[in-house]
């Protein structure tokens, strides 16, 4: 056996002698307190998990009724129109069957109603499992579908029972509206819709100061801010190459004031949508005081190059509150580009 082999073989004994000494040693001197019995843990953990669940079902109604209020007011045209019956569902997942007490079976389970919409008043309600819908099996809420102008034949699972419903979509400007699941304060705006994360739902004290954003989110649709942020992007990154060892310094200065542009549109535009849809849009001084002062980075001077200062958002808030309370409609001076 040659040296380099003997060193192998020393350096795997002394790691097992190591290891052992420290396994004798570790469960000879840690003090723990109690012990734990296995069942209590368990428990524990499922209650939690349970918890977790309810929270992120909360959270996804909460962002999908204020979606659909503040979408139900939008002008004509700035949106594609689908059918809906005021139903959310989500897949039969193992977290959503234990917290409902539900088969894990194919269908999709009704997390949220809406009272005044067609699924509420026929009786359809949380908790249940739709099977089928004009009698196309589902197996996932990705296969939920309603024809607009027609009434659908819903069959949902409840208690073991099957039971059908017989309900009449109502066609409205739609967006898809998600929650995403993460502690960091964000909500934006895609070509795919709209991103809540649970961080922003509980950052924020009411659906009033959720509409605020959810309001800000769909201006930013509205006025087309995407397709014009990637052609400005693109060319601020041209004219950047140019400028070679500066590049990043230019671009930034050229592509910021029109991001803060579009999003002091988006502000004055989502504030009246949101006070459209009968939400209290004075709380959004209280909501932009907050993010000032429990957002530290949004008061940085990196922040502010991109999004107005928190002060000038909350003043806009008040100019547009002055202006409903006088009598005059701010929507009649919007012009959709």
């Amino acid at each position: 056996m040659n040296k380099q082999q003997n060193k192998t073989v020393v350096k795997i004994i002394l790691s097992i002698i190591l290891a052992a000494f420290l396994l004798v040693t570790g469960c000879a001197s840690t003090n723990t307190g109690p012990p734990l019995s296995k069942d209590e843990l368990k428990k524990l953990e499922e209650e939690i998990e349970l918890l977790a669940t309810e929270i992120y079902i909360n959270d996804s109604v909460m962002v999908w009724k204020c979606g659909l209020d503040v979408l139900s007011i939008m002008p004509e045209g700035v949106f594609k129109n689908r059918a809906v019956i005021g139903a959310l569902s989500v897949d039969n997942t193992e977290e959503i069957a234990r917290y409902y007490k539900l088969p894990t079976e194919e269908g999709c389970v009704v997390i949220g109603v809406m009272d005044d919409y067609t699924a509420g008043l026929v009786g359809i309600r949380q908790g249940d499992i739709i099977k089928e819908v004009d009698g196309k099996k589902i197996k996932d809420s990705g296969d939920v579908d309603f024809e607009a102008g027609s009434s659908s034949t819903v069959i949902v699972e409840r208690a073991g029972e099957r039971l059908s419903f017989n309900v009449s979509p109502k066609e409205m400007p739609y967006v898809r509206i998600r929650l995403k699941q993460t502690s960091k304060i964000n909500a934006y705006a895609k070509f795919t819709g709209i991103e809540f994360t649970s961080g922003m739902v509980h950052f924020v004290e009411d659906e009033d100061e959720l509409a605020i954003i959810m309001g800000h989110e769909l201006a930013h649709l509205t006025s087309k801010h995407l397709p014009k942020n990637i052609s400005v992007a693109a060319l601020c990154g041209t004219l950047g190459g140019l400028t070679g060892p500066f590049a990043p310094w230019t671009t930034q200065a050229l592509y910021a004031p029109y991001s803060r542009k579009n999003e002091r549109e988006a502000d004055y535009i989502g504030l009246i949508y949101a006070h459209n849809a009968g939400y209290d849009i004075e709380k959004g001084a209280a909501l932009w005081k907050r993010f000032a002062l429990e957002i530290p980075k949004s008061r940085s001077k990196s922040f502010l190059r991109s999004h107005p200062a928190s002060p000038e958002r909350i003043l806009r808030v008040r100019k547009v509150v002055e202006l409903i309370k006088s009598g005059k409609n701010p929507m009649e001076d919007l012009i959709h580009n």
